[in-house]
This record gives structure tokens, sequence and C-alpha cells, in this order.
């Protein structure tokens, strides 16, 4: 687990100048969480191309989310995922390249599986891929695309 002490200690810091900059544990957090996100907002669109499939996107994308974790400590996943201010602009992303992938048969949704619940899923699940540490997400995209192009 994080805390105030542990951090100082490593960055060779006394705890009460750590206090200066982060009045507790949970600004700390979030102000990493923060950075975290904020880089990966900046750089993700570029990782998408138009006709591009979606989950040939998505392991580019979980690609790159393990790449950029790879400069964090593990444990610290778990405190980023709680603190997930730009989930919306993640989201967004990965709806617009399912909804631009012409392979998906649109027939697929109806109303108690539509593109919202779909891509929520696929977020959190890979979240999920990545605080277990695993170091590529094929299984996960070999069951996408037995859904989602009925292979």
């Amino acid at each position: 687990h994080v805390s105030i002490r542990k951090l100082a200690s490593a960055c060779n810091m006394a705890v009460g100048s750590m206090y200066n900059y982060y009045p507790d544990k949970d600004a700390l957090i979030a102000a990493v969480a923060e950075t975290f996100w904020g880089t990966i907002m900046k750089d993700q669109e570029k990782l998408y191309r138009r006709g591009m499939g979606f989950t040939d996107f998505l392991e580019q994308y979980y690609s790159f989310l393990y790449s950029r974790l790879s400069h964090y400590d593990k444990s610290w996943l778990s405190e980023l995922n709680g603190r997930r201010p730009q989930k919306k602009e993640a989201v967004q992303l990965l709806h617009h390249v399912l909804v631009e992938d012409r392979r998906v048969d649109p027939t697929i949704w109806n109303m108690e599986l539509n593109q919202d619940i779909f891509i929520e899923y696929v977020f959190v699940n890979i979240l999920a891929l990545l605080q277990a540490g695993e170091n590529n997400c094929r299984f996960f995209i070999y069951l996408l695309e037995h859904f989602l192009y009925d292979v």
C-alpha cells in the first residue's frame, strides 16, 4: 500500500517535506493519477488510423497502456484505477473506433447489449488485465473478434 512515509523514504525526502506539496495521501495519489491519465489521453488518439478495426486498435491500445504502466510501480495501479478523471475520454475513443469499424454487424446490438454497455465492459476488462499484470490481451481480443465479427 502507498503511504506518504514510504514515498518520502523512497525519494530520500523528509516526511514533512512531502506535506509541503501534498496535504495528504489522497491528494498525492490524485496528482499521480491525473498525470498518468493526462499523458495517456494526450497520446491515445495517435494510435487510431482511419479504417482500423476495433480489435486491432484495442490490441495496440492495450500495448500502449501496458508500456505506459511499466513506468509505475504495479501496486499503484489499483489506486490509479480508482481515480479515472479521464475515463470519459477513453470510453469515447473506444466508442468512436467501434462505430467506425465497418466489419461489425450492427444487428448484434439490442436492448440488453448496446454499444455503450459493450464499451464499458471492454474498458473494465482492459483495466483488470492490466492490473493482473498481463503483458498482452490476446485471449480477450480473440473472444471479442468472435463476438464482433462472427469469426
